[in-house]
């Protein structure tokens, strides 16, 4: 299920700072990071790789999210 991160709520182990987003992996628990720039098509979690985050834009105007891969 894709989980979308809000920027005005945000989790104790999620964050969301310009192009950058980082998730906590609901499989593995594991923390990553996600660059809008580096990562235009999502990055795999680099420890189970069954979840790909997403970031589109900055916290205002744009969307991060989550989703099993």
């Amino acid at each position: 299920m894709k989980r979308e991160l809000d920027p005005n709520h945000l989790g104790e182990h999620e964050d969301w700072y310009g192009n950058n987003a980082a998730f906590l992996c609901p499989f593995c628990r594991n923390v990553f990071i996600v660059c809008g720039f580096i990562n235009r098509h999502g990055r795999l979690c680099p420890v189970c790789g069954k979840a790909k985050g997403f970031v589109q834009g900055k916290p205002l105007d744009g969307h991060a999210w989550i989703e099993p891969f």
